[in-house]
C-alpha cells in the first residue's frame, strides 16, 4: 500500500492526474474517517456529558483523530522521510516575526474586509458565523479552559498539519509546483470554513494564503502552526473586549 501511494515528483500530465486523484482520496477518506469517528464518539459519550461538554470532547476527538490520521498520511506518502516533509527544518528568527506580524495584521483587517464583502454582496444582514467565538466565551471555568486550548492550539495544529501539512506539500510534487498547492490548499481551507459569511471566507481564504506562503518560505510548519494559533488567539481577545 504504501508503494501504491507513495509520491515522487511528476514528469508529466499522467503523473499530475494520479498524484491529484490520490491526494484527493486520502483527503476524502481522511475526513470521513474522522467523521465517523466523531460520531461514535459522540454516541458513546450520551448520558454522560451534554451540552457544550460533549461538543467540546468530539471537537478535541475530532482534531486529534485528525492529527493522528495527517501523520499515518505523511507516512504512506513519503515513507523514507515523512517527518521532514511534514515539519520541515530548523527556520529563523525572521519567520517567527512574520508569523506573529502576519496574525496581527489580518485581525486588524478582517472585519473591513468580511464588511465589505458582505455589503458589496448585499448579505450583511445574514449571520456573520461567528456564534460559535461567543458561544465559547459564555462557557466558564474547566469549559473555557477548554474551549480556548482547543481554539487556540489543537484545532490549528490539526489543521495545518493538513493544509500546510501532508496535502500542501503532496500538491507541490506536481508540475505546478507552488502555483497549485499554495492556491488549492487555501481555497480548500476557505471551503471548510463555509459556515462563515463570504466576507469571512474570504479572510479565512487571505489566512490560508499567508500560512502557505509561510510554509514555502520557512520551510518549517512551526511559524503556521504559530500564525494560525495566534490569529484564532487574537480574535478571541477581539471579540471578548469588543
Amino acid at each position: 500500500m504504501s508503494r501504491l501511494l507513495a509520491i515522487q515528483s511528476s514528469r508529466t500530465s499522467l503523473d499530475d492526474a494520479w498524484l491529484l486523484l490520490r491526494l484527493a482520496f486520502l483527503y476524502a477518506a481522511q475526513a470521513l474517517l474522522c467523521y465517523a469517528l466523531a460520531l461514535l464518539a459522540l454516541h458513546l459519550m450520551l448520558g454522560h456529558a451534554s451540552g457544550s461538554a460533549l461538543w467540546l470532547l468530539v471537537d478535541g476527538l475530532y482534531a486529534t483523530a485528525l492529527m493522528l490520521t495527517s501523520l499515518w498520511l505523511a507516512y504512506l506518502l513519503w515513507p523514507d522521510s515523512s517527518r521532514q516533509i511534514l515539519a520541515g527544518s530548523r527556520t529563523s528568527r525572521q519567520c517567527w516575526l512574520l508569523a506573529i506580524l502576519g496574525a496581527v495584521l489580518l485581525v486588524l483587517l478582517a472585519d473591513p474586509l468580511a464588511n465589505w464583502l458582505d455589503t458589496l454582496l448585499d448579505l450583511s444582514a445574514l449571520p456573520s458565523g461567528g456564534g460559535d467565538v461567543w458561544s465559547l466565551l459564555e462557557q466558564r471555568g474547566a469549559l473555557l479552559l477548554l474551549g480556548i486550548w482547543l481554539t487556540v492550539v489543537w484545532v490549528p495544529l490539526a489543521e495545518e498539519l493538513i493544509f500546510r501539512g501532508w496535502l500542501f506539500q503532496g500538491l507541490r510534487h506536481t508540475r505546478a509546483g507552488m502555483w497549485l498547492a499554495l492556491p488549492a490548499s487555501s481555497l480548500i481551507f476557505a471551503l471548510l470554513h463555509s459556515f462563515y459569511s463570504p466576507g469571512g471566507m474570504l479572510v479565512i481564504g487571505l489566512l490560508g494564503l499567508g500560512l502557505g506562503w509561510l510554509r514555502w518560505y520557512s520551510t518549517s510548519l512551526w511559524p503556521c502552526v504559530l500564525g494560525h494559533a495566534l490569529y484564532n488567539a487574537l480574535t478571541l481577545l477581539w471579540v471578548a473586549l469588543a
